[in-house]
């Protein structure tokens, strides 16, 4: 028997359609539209993509086998997904053109480049999620949503089939699942980019109720689009990227830009400030946040790791003013908060050599509590880009960079916490474009973005 959650979503399928055109004017909080369906659903099976062909050169390849490494998908430069397997070692090519969604005991759900959910198991098969042809993702329950020209589906989980739960007209430019599966988050286009000139237009963040109300969180005024919207573990806020210029080069110094912290209740905005990264702000235990503040692309200059409490206390958590706080993580078993340290250095244009691929100094994982600090290295002269707990805090999944003049000079360790030993896993896994070429400063793949680890946390 369904639960009374999924009977409310349920009830959300069935109702009568009173939503307004694109363009038109939002519903306000006092009176909500509803969502509903507007159609049948017609049979959409994405077509799996073909096996990968790594391109000479750019395929990653296996460092040795740890078998306490697990598995892991990881994405390459060659765009293809790989299936890393600790016990034996084995880097099998076993997917492409898709980014990671989420992950479950089951496997790591990814999103095609064209649309399709599929699920990577972690015994290397794999399953169509079966949600329709659009973008998506699969709730914490099972369930799916599909987004894209046809409009918003959803597929209930024990459900076979998707259904439309807002029309292509209602402008739909997204949809993320709430931590409990019952709710959903959407991006809306309401004004599209006017012409020529730094007005990207407009989008307002939207709220799917679990009975099937819409409400308008929020809309940036007079301008501005929103981006990677991301839940708070206890479904009672959301983190948005809000982008007022079509300026690719003002954006990366963050000019125009910032990250809002809106609370799903009352719909107030905080705003945080520049966060380059969206992968650099990360949800913790007992509701706390962790983010990078700090503008301007250079990762080696203005960029200072705060904490923000649930009661909105902020402090900054850098070691000293003389280094800058880059990619953080949360260990989810103690609550300790892990980030990569490096040396600050104002002013040089070139991170003394960072983009030739030589310099950044030599940056570290810090893993701190209330009490201590911690320095955590890559082995054979590697320098520190990423880091990933494990679900139980025992050990580290680091991103680590060759320096040097290697094209592809990123690398996946994993490090055991109790004994400081570390093991190289996968080496060549991103090109120079990516881990350190104009315009991106060191600003390095999120690993979150760029993996799925079957030890991480769901």
């Amino acid at each position: 028997m369904r639960s009374t959650v999924a009977a409310a979503l349920a009830a959300l399928l069935v109702g009568i359609a009173c939503v307004a055109p694109a363009g038109g004017p939002a519903a306000s909080p006092a009176a909500p539209t509803t969502a509903a369906t507007i159609r049948a659903p017609t049979a959409s099976v994405p077509v799996p993509p073909p096996a990968p062909s790594p391109a000479p050169g750019a395929a990653p390849v296996s460092a040795s086998a740890a078998p306490d490494a697990g598995v892991l998908y990881v994405i390459g430069a060659d765009d293809a997904i790989y299936r890393y397997d600790g016990a034996s070692g084995r880097l099998d090519p076993v997917w492409r053109a898709s980014t990671f969604d989420r992950s479950s005991d089951e496997g790591a759900y990814v999103v095609g480049r064209h649309g399709g959910l599929t699920l990577l198991r972690w015994d290397g098969t794999t399953r169509d999620v079966g949600c329709g042809s659009g973008f998506g993702s699969v709730s914490a329950t099972g369930g799916c949503v599909s987004y894209g020209t046809d409009g918003v589906s959803v597929r209930l989980a024990g459900e076979s089939t998707a259904r439309l739960v807002l029309p292509a007209d209602w402008g739909a430019g997204g949809a993320v699942w709430s931590p409990d599966g019952t709710r959903l988050l959407i991006l809306r286009s309401i004004r599209a980019r006017p012409g020529p000139g730094l007005d990207p237009g407009q989008t307002a963040l939207w709220l799917l109720e679990r009975d099937g109300r819409l409400r308008e969180l929020y809309r940036p005024a007079p301008q501005g689009i929103l981006r990677a919207p991301r839940w708070s573990p206890d479904g009672g806020s959301a983190l948005v990227l809000r982008i007022g210029t079509t300026s690719n080069s003002f954006a990366a110094d963050g000019a125009e830009t910032a990250t809002l912290l809106v609370d799903i209740g009352t719909g107030r905005v905080s705003d945080l400030g520049v966060v380059l990264n969206s992968g650099w702000a990360v949800w913790g235990p007992g509701g706390s946040l962790a983010y990078v503040r700090g503008g301007g692309r250079m990762t080696w200059e203005n960029k200072t790791l705060i904490v923000r409490s649930p009661d909105g206390r902020e402090r900054v958590r850098n070691v000293s003013g003389e280094r800058v706080a880059l990619a953080p993580d949360w260990d989810p078993a103690h609550g300790r908060l892990g980030w990569v340290s490096g040396p600050a250095a104002p002013g040089s244009g070139n991170g003394d050599g960072y983009i030739d691929g030589l310099g950044g100094g030599a940056r570290v994982a810090v893993i701190a509590d209330d009490v201590r600090s911690t320095e955590v290295r890559c082995g054979e002269g590697r320098v520190v880009e990423g880091l990933r707990f494990s679900k139980d805090g025992d050990a580290l999944l680091l991103l680590c960079r060759k320096p040097g003049r290697d094209p592809l000079p990123l690398e996946l360790w994993l490090y055991r916490m109790a004994d400081g030993t570390s093991a190289p896993l996968v080496r060549g896994i991103a090109s120079d474009r990516l881990a350190g070429g104009f315009g991106f400063y060191g600003m390095q793949p999120n690993l979150v973005a760029i993996t799925a680890w079957s030890r991480a946390a769901r």
